[in-house]
């Protein structure tokens, strides 16, 4: 599929700040799943210096810094995007990563981080196992199983802003946002040995909506078949159908804008657009 993506970003501050050096996510992967064709991105008032680069987890990320104080921020992003994977299961997984938990023994040091529980939890622990059982530990099965299960069982919120919710929280109250059903997600991953982490970026989804979002959803590392994403949202494997931008053990390190403005009394506002037209050409 053909993505070409426009996301406005912007904020207002009551009166004059100064900002800190800001970090943004808005650079697409270009990897074996996904290429980029077109990618501009346009910041004002104009920094007064810019650093491109990769963070610790691979994403690309821009930092960048100003001089004189500013009563806005706005982040103007377009990018073309092609889709590769057609088929979310095109690997063979190796013999280490069929039955779980999933044998680390040769990546303990990589899988470390994505193997660490969000937030020790019984009732999160017990309802991972109760999956995992059910499938005879099948690994497949049950990511499988709890990616249709979310989607069945949980009620989709909308949550414009804040941090996603306890992995506790969203499976005691049955309901979440698409952040809340990645992080129970990847947090009942990891309690059965996989390692699991948190995803950013776009999707298809109904092109027919006037309003469209930032998406999150969970990715996995299966030994054979390497990153590989599910959406509990949609109770779906991940193919074609999304655009990632960042992927991290934790949450935050997706976030699209990282920073802070200093001023006494200062208050900001954020409005932002996503604009997205897909071809399937």
């Amino acid at each position: 599929m053909h993505f070409t993506i426009r996301h406005h970003t912007h904020y207002r501050y009551s009166h004059p700040v100064r900002l800190s050096p800001q970090r943004l996510r808005f650079n697409p992967r270009d990897d074996g799943a996904q290429r980029v064709i077109d990618h501009q991105l346009n910041i004002t008032p104009m920094p007064v210096g810019r650093n491109e680069h990769l963070d610790l987890e691979g994403n690309r990320a821009t930092q960048v810094w100003f001089e004189e104080e500013t009563d806005y921020l706005d982040i103007d992003v377009t990018m073309q995007v092609e889709t590769l994977r057609y088929n979310a299961f095109d690997f063979i997984l190796a013999s280490e990563g069929a039955v779980l938990p999933i044998d680390h023994e040769h990546d303990v040091i990589c899988a470390r981080a994505y193997l660490e529980r969000i937030e020790r939890d019984d009732a999160v622990t017990a309802f991972a196992a109760k999956l995992s059982l059910e499938v005879k530990r099948d690994t497949l099965g049950f990511l499988d199983r709890l990616n249709r299960q979310l989607f069945a069982e949980f009620n989709p919120v909308h949550r414009d802003t804040g941090a996603p919710q306890s992995p506790a929280f969203t499976l005691q109250s049955r309901r979440g946002a698409c952040r809340d059903l990645a992080v129970l997600f990847v947090d009942c991953c990891r309690a059965e040995g996989i390692a699991a982490r948190f995803a950013s970026g776009y999707q298809k989804g109904d092109l027919r909506n006037e309003r469209r979002d930032l998406h999150a959803w969970p990715e996995v590392y299966l030994p054979g078949a390497g990153w590989r994403g599910f959406d509990p949202t949609h109770g779906e494997a991940v193919a074609d159908t999304h655009v990632t931008i960042a992927a991290a053990a934790s949450s935050r390190d997706t976030l699209p804008v990282s920073g802070s403005f200093s001023a006494e009394g200062a208050s900001s506002t954020l409005d932002y657009t996503v604009e997205i037209q897909v071809s399937e050409d």
